[in-house]
Order: C-alpha cells, then structure tokens, then sequence
C-alpha cells in the first residue's frame, strides 16, 4: 500500500516519510481520487526527469495511447468538456500556442504592471483585519489576496469580482467524484458567465487585463483563439491562480508567527525577503504533487520499466527534500542559496504564474508584519489542523492574535 500523504501527522511533519520514501528509492505507487493508481517519484533526479522530457511524458492522455479526458470522465457534463483542453493538459505544439499568448500577462512586466494594485488590495485587506479579537487569516487575508489578484490579471471589472470568486471557489477544493457535481452548479454559472464576457469584450474593442488581451487576437490571425479555447484558458488561470498561492502565503505566515527572530531579521534586512520565500515553497511544498503526465513510449525511470500509458506523477515534497539536492534537507533555512526546488516545477510545464506567487506571497507577509509586528497565534501552532485538500499542503486555519 502506498503512503497517506494527507495523514495529519504526515502534513505537520513529512521528514519520517520522505526519509522512508528516500532509503526505499525508485517510485511508489499512489491512490488518488478521481484518476485511481499512479506511479510517483521520490527523488528529485526522477522528478526533474519527468517535468523535463516532454517527449516520453505528456499531460494529454490521449498522446500516450489513453482515452482523452472526455472519455475518462464520461460522467461529467457536456459544458465541462472544452475546459479539458486548457493549458495545462495539453503538449507540443499546442501548448506552445497557449502558453505564448498567455505568458505576457505574467511576465516581469506584467507583473510590475500590476503590482501597485496588489500592494493596494494588500492595504485593504490589511485595513479591515478586526485588532479586537483572534482572526483567521486562511479566511480573512491568505485566500483573499489571490482571488483579487487573479480578478485583477485578467481584468475581470470590480463589479463582477464577488460573483466570480463566489462561482469558482468550490471548483478548486474539488477532491473527489461527490465534490465534482458539488461544484458543477458555480462552474456553469462561471462557463456563462465568462462567454458572455468575452463577447462584451470584443464590442468594446478591448479592455485592460489578459482577457482583454486575448480576446483581441485578431481574426484570421493563426494564433485566433476560439471561444472554447479562451474558456479553458481562463478558468484555468483562475483555478491555478488562487488555490496554490493561498497556502504558500499561509505558510510563510505561520513560519514567520512561530520564529519571531526571523521575523525580526527580515524586517531589518528586507533584501532577504526574496530568498525566504523560496525557501518556503521548497520546505513545506504547498504544492505536494504535480498533475498526472502521462508515459508515450517504454522507459526505465526510478530502477523501474513503465509501459507507454503508465501514469507518473513527480512527487515535489520528496523531490524538495533530498539530500542529494539540497544539504540538511529537514531544515529551514531563510538565506538558502542556492534553492534548487521544484515547487513551480519544471520544463514546458512550469507553473506560468510563478513571479506572481512570489510577488503576492512576499508583498502579503512583508506588508502584514509591517502592520502588525507583535502579531501572535491564538492558539499553540501543534494543534492547528492541516488542510485536508487533494495535494495541498498548508494550514486548515490560522488564528491570529493582531496586537498585544
């Protein structure tokens, strides 16, 4: 039987696994909703190897010989279909497309584009934290910022902001086949919603944002994307714009509320803020796992043969801790350097919005303990529950005390 990586005890501390995990070598296999038996690496070697080698492994199933998505998941509803050839799930050629009229969005000056809104919402957020009683911040600050982060990349106009997040929330804590149909009724609503909207986009001639930017692509240009590619291309960018980078925050949070010597030091020296965020994403690897890729052609991989078919998942917490990557693994080391983690990934399917993580998770941190330096938990740290989220790795909730 494969490990339980949504143990609680696993969560709070993973070392004991990933050491078993490390001495066993070679891959493990993996139960996971939904897609049922994977292989996961266990070495940063391995795991670097699959992100790297888009030729023998591939997100679209149907390149490795696999039913399509469509057909795997026969169940889910027609509408959902289109939103199965996103960025994400797609190779070569096609990815390529995808991603080069995306990426501007989140390039450095993309992001530099926007990160005075960001550094705005930030104050407001921080402006209506309550400094009379123990707040959340999960609730309250981690998830907020990305939600409205995200809304502002694309554009999507401040009227419309509290419906959208409101419809798309659901669909990234989607776990298993009963939260699926959960979250079908706000993913409908969000497809309608969103077409409708690229359609008032292009009788304004355009607007601020990516979906302005995308929705502009001029017809009969041979990068015109079509209503179901503009689709998938931004509910994906929702999906993976918020969830992720909510618990990266929340685990710079929490280290910084558990080391006040630390938190102290950065904000004497803020150069340093840069390298501890880095060194968050390798430590506690909010993201555990990658997406299934999916085996096109024979090979050996962690000293065993995988078939064309055979699905793998690189397995980041293991990969971000091995010692033949990255010396005292299990420790916690804000100036790391270098930082050689895989918790963006790698390869031609490396996380697209990375800068924007790390711009949101810094500004979020530096700006709150600017705030509030005093701040405190309210209750011990070993009794905080972890989150119970498909390949997530982060605090279920984080009770803070603002001021003395």
């Amino acid at each position: 039987m494969g490990p339980d990586l949504h143990a609680q005890d696993v969560l709070r501390d993973p070392a004991p696994l990933i050491d078993r995990l490390h001495r066993d070598g070679g891959l493990v296999r993996l139960k996971l909703p939904i897609l049922g038996q994977v292989w996961a690496t266990t070495t940063h070697a391995d795991a670097h190897k699959v992100l790297g080698d888009s030729e023998t492994f591939c997100r679209n199933p149907a390149t490795a010989g696999n039913p399509p998505p469509e057909k795997f998941f026969w169940w889910a509803p027609r509408f959902i279909h289109p939103l199965f050839r996103n960025v994400t799930m797609v190779d070569g050629d096609e990815h390529a497309r995808l991603r080069r009229l995306a990426a501007p969005g989140f390039s450095s000056i993309g992001i530099d584009r926007v990160r005075p809104k960001l550094e705005q919402i930030v104050e407001t957020l921080l402006d209506d934290l309550p400094a009379d009683r123990p707040v959340d911040l999960v609730e309250c600050y981690n998830r907020r910022l990305p939600l409205l982060a995200i809304c502002e990349v694309l554009g999507i106009p401040e009227a419309d902001r509290a419906k959208v997040i409101r419809w798309v929330e659901p669909v990234g804590s989607v776990a298993s086949v009963p939260g699926f149909f959960r979250a079908v009724p706000g993913l409908w609503r969000l497809s309608r919603h969103f077409r409708a909207d690229f359609e008032k986009v292009r009788r304004a001639g355009g607007r601020d944002g990516l979906i302005g930017d995308l929705v502009q692509v001029h017809d009969g240009d041979p990068d015109t994307l079509s209503d179901d590619e503009l689709l998938a291309m931004v509910v994906a960018l929702f999906i993976g714009g918020f969830d992720t980078t909510t618990h990266l925050i929340g685990n710079a949070m929490s280290t910084l509320l558990e080391a006040p010597e630390l938190r102290a030091q950065l904000r004497a020296n803020p150069e340093g803020w840069p390298l501890f965020i880095e060194e968050v994403m390798r430590f506690h690897a909010p993201v555990m796992f990658t997406n299934a890729f999916h085996v096109t052609r024979d090979v050996t991989l962690g000293g065993r043969e995988l078939r064309r078919g055979d699905r793998v998942v690189p397995l980041l917490i293991a990969a971000n801790r091995d010692a033949a990557n990255a010396p005292c693994p299990h420790a916690f080391q804000a100036d790391r350097k270098p930082n050689r983690h895989l918790g963006f990934g790698y390869g031609t399917h490396v996380c697209m919005g990375m800068q924007l993580a790390r711009t949101e998770a810094q500004i979020a941190a530096q700006r709150f303990f600017d705030r509030f330096p005093d701040a405190r938990l309210a209750e011990p740290a070993d009794r905080l529950p972890m989150l119970k989220r498909l390949g997530l790795r982060g605090k279920a909730r984080l009770p803070v005390i603002l001021r003395p």
